[in-house]
């Protein structure tokens, strides 16, 4: 199920990505349309990370493209990179979040490519920034959270001011690489139903990567399996049998992600 319609923010094509001589991704073919939800899925070591790293510019590839928001992130100079990485939403398994600062500075942080000193407090943030980032804590559930300490809220909600963070940046396309995966059954569902939500009201592309095949069928509107570095399923979410997912796993084997 490739897309290749115009308004695709993403294109890998005959991508391929080797480590230390050991091949992680073989000649990936894949297109995602705007506002699409992708899941990724498949075992430790089927190069679901590297693929998500090559989207924006974290690794460049060993042979074939990626072209990201039409943009191919190798041939960008530094200055090109920041901003189309600034275009580039990230939410990592391990939040990321500064613990001893509030909720609020957190996400505010989000926002610090597009302003021209380093900010100390949340006051020394413009208010109309301070105020889109109480809009995108609401958006997450967290906007009586503001002040509160990152460090003193549960798992789920540090995931969630993440998010928040990653949407005060209005990005056209957000990356998760394992964002549920330390995070309790009903946490999990709750963040990905977050990140779900916004895609469709924003219209926003998502490309998650997921180990827990029953949230990717239920979230995602298309599914993506990788297995020793080549997609071996890529098909809707609706109507795909879990079966069809769990064999993905159970002829699995490589070692780099």
């Amino acid at each position: 199920m490739n897309d290749t319609r115009d308004a695709a923010v993403l294109r890998l094509a005959g991508t391929t990505k080797a480590f230390a001589g050991t091949t992680v991704l073989d000649r990936i073919d894949l297109t995602v349309p705007e506002g699409e939800f992708v899941a990724l899925v498949g075992p430790s070591g089927a190069g679901k990370s590297t693929l998500l790293r090559l989207v924006n510019g974290m690794h460049l590839p060993d042979g074939g493209t990626v072209r990201t928001l039409g943009a191919d992130p190798a041939g960008c100079s530094s200055r090109e990179l920041r901003a189309l990485r600034a275009r580039v939403g990230f939410v990592f398994q391990q939040f990321g979040l500064v613990g001893r600062l509030s909720a609020l500075e957190n996400v505010l942080m989000g926002a610090l490519a597009t302003l021209r000193w380093p900010r100390y407090g949340v006051m020394t943030y413009p208010r109309a920034l301070r105020e889109r980032a109480v809009r995108q804590l609401d958006r997450v559930g967290l906007a009586d959270q503001r002040f509160q300490r990152c460090d003193t809220l549960s798992g789920g909600q540090q995931q969630r001011v993440a998010v928040a963070r990653t949407l005060v940046q209005r990005p056209e396309l957000i990356l998760a690489d394992e964002p549920v995966a330390s995070l309790d059954p009903a946490a999990s569902v709750l963040v990905l139903d977050t990140l779900k939500r916004i895609s469709a009201e924003d219209g926003i592309s998502v490309v998650c990567s997921l180990h827990q095949i029953d949230l990717a069928l239920s979230t995602a509107d298309r599914v993506v399996a990788l297995r020793s570095g080549r997609i071996v399923l890529d098909e809707a979410a609706a109507g795909l049998p879990e079966s069809r997912l769990r064999a993905v796993y159970e002829t699995a084997g490589s070692a780099h992600d």
